[in-house]
């Protein structure tokens, strides 16, 4: 059967749209013929118990991953940026060198005045640890390494895979903060079953469906 929803009603905003979206593992058939669209101006969690597929339908959404039927349609300009626990930090390269590599990757070059301001914005002191090699860094400091990544890419596509996971409060409250200013302009995708992260989104979308 068909599954119809529609995660937002905001006009013009970007939209990814899931046309009749199948997806199997073996014989387990986590979703079946989904249609919705996700439109941009919002933060759309996605939830669920584990197993549900949360980090899939975020890999399906940015394309990452292809259905076994039907189509994923991104906005042809898009650009997509993730924070999760498979997101790679390079453990022999420093915070600095990290932030400058992903950026090359994307075309952009950081300035060093770029580098404190993101540090500022996630937390991270890069006066103190931009030259120190990321294996140094606590799983917190990963965390807003990862975060600091995120947004220095200027994407308009997020998909967040459990944010604030390692973070203290301080760190959550800044991620949260970054997370609700920007959303006018992008499309975001919350995977999560944190209920402070959920209290951030706009819409829940729970899985299975």
């Amino acid at each position: 059967m068909r599954r119809k929803m529609d995660a937002s009603q905001q006009g013009n905003a970007p939209v990814i749209i899931f046309d009749d979206v199948s997806l199997s593992f073996g014989r387990h058939a986590l979703f079946e013929n989904i249609s919705l669209n996700l439109r941009g101006g919002k933060i759309i969690g996605i939830t669920g118990a584990n197993g549900a597929g949360k980090s899939t339908f975020l890999k399906l959404a940015g394309k990452i991953i292809r259905p076994d039927g039907g189509e994923v349609k991104l906005p042809a300009d898009k650009k997509i940026a993730a924070v999760s626990p498979e997101m790679k930090i390079y453990d022999n390269l420093t915070a600095e060198e990290n932030l400058f590599f992903f950026d090359k990757l994307r075309g952009k070059i950081l300035f060093k005045e770029n580098i404190l301001e993101l540090g500022e914005r996630v937390g991270l002191d890069f006066k103190t640890f931009s030259n120190v090699r990321a294996e140094n860094f606590s799983t917190g400091m990963r965390q807003r390494l990862k975060f600091a990544i995120l947004l220095s890419v200027d994407a308009n596509i997020w998909l967040l895979d459990e944010p604030t996971a390692n973070l203290d409060e301080d760190g959550r409250d800044k991620f949260f903060n970054e997370i609700q200013a920007a959303k006018s302009e992008k499309i975001i995708l919350l995977a999560t079953n944190d209920k402070a992260e959920e209290k951030i989104c706009d819409e829940i979308i729970r899985l299975p469906f």
